[in-house]
């Protein structure tokens, strides 16, 4: 061996030794300049040779130490981890990007760590040398392990989603709640859309709660809500208004029609098998549009129709 081609050797070992060195400080400061939760480090990607270097924290996060790393690793280390569902995605992003279609290439993603959980990783990154044709040469990024922050939102988005429905719908009967109800029915009074209303109310219920308790009561209202759910068309709005009153709203349906469906409502309660000595009976009233100029106006006569059955001896529908 020639002292040409020792020196080559020599220079060469150094070269290596330098980039390690400096590649410890640059990881070593992506701990001290970006400490917040998350932080996986810099990575830089030889686009010619495939040859990624990385903060070792990134494959620590996917379950892989160092010992069990080859010396040299490819991008599709971590491109053959993708999740199914994200890989086209990510790959698309990332060829807009080197081919100069996308200022950078950032993208979320869910990335299969070494025990096959899922952990999610945010990526961002920049082609910081091409040559004189345009070709990628080399890029650099950042990348965090978001996880816990993607599966707080998930978690967040349920919640929201499980708070909603609650606020929609009536516990006891799994009808529209109060609120939810008068809502339908301002957006199918706005809509301008002819219909028809019943009211409805369980004659002596009172009486029920008093004799029987309030569990009583609560199966009873229960039992009645299946049967107006039962009876009412996917069209139709129904909830429970307050107390032992229910509303329907029949939209694109006259009054006879609406009676019709009353006298079925009536019919399956009195098949119906309640815990009680005798079953509880209904009082409706019913209205529609053509009756009134709003549905205020349309509520308060389908009402007074209801305390006219009520007083007309109860268990009865009263509809013009």
């Amino acid at each position: 061996m020639n002292n040409q081609h020792k020196d080559i050797l020599k220079e060469n070992a150094y070269l290596k030794r330098l980039n390690k060195e400096l590649l410890e400080q640059i990881f070593h400061d992506d701990f001290t300049q970006f400490p917040w939760l998350g932080n996986l480090g810099r990575w830089f990607w030889d686009v010619s040779e495939n040859v990624v270097t990385f903060n070792p924290l990134k494959s620590e996060a996917i379950g892989y130490s160092r010992d069990e790393l080859p010396d040299e690793i490819g991008f599709e280390f971590f491109t053959e981890k993708l999740h199914p569902e994200d890989y086209d995605h990510v790959m698309d992003l990332m060829t807009a990007h080197l081919k100069g279609e996308a200022p950078v290439w950032e993208v979320k993603y869910r990335i299969k760590a070494k025990d096959g959980s899922w952990k999610v990783f945010y990526d961002r990154g920049l082609v910081t040398k091409r040559d004189a044709e345009g070709h990628p040469l080399f890029l650099s990024g950042n990348v965090f392990d978001v996880t816990v922050d993607a599966f707080d939102r998930q978690e967040s988005i349920q919640k929201t989603r499980y708070w909603k429905q609650q606020a929609q719908y009536d516990r006891l009967t799994n009808l529209y709640s109060r609120k939810e109800l008068e809502r339908q029915l301002h957006i199918m009074e706005k809509n301008g859309e002819n219909y028809s209303l019943m009211v409805i109310d369980i004659d002596y219920f009172k009486n029920i709660n008093d004799s029987y308790g309030h569990l009583a009561g609560d199966s009873v209202l229960k039992q009645i809500g299946g049967i107006i759910k039962s009876c009412a068309r996917e069209t139709d709005i129904s909830g429970r208004f307050g107390g032992d009153e229910f509303i329907i709203a029949f939209p694109q349906t006259t009054k006879e029609q609406a009676h019709a469906v009353s006298l079925r409502l009536q019919d399956e309660i009195d098949d119906l098998t309640f815990d009680l000595p005798s079953k509880p009976t209904l009082s409706i009233g019913i209205a529609s549009r053509f009756e009134a100029d709003d549905f205020t106006g349309v509520f308060e006569l389908a009402d007074n129709r209801l305390y006219q059955a009520k007083n007309a001896g109860r268990n009865q529908v009263v509809f013009k």
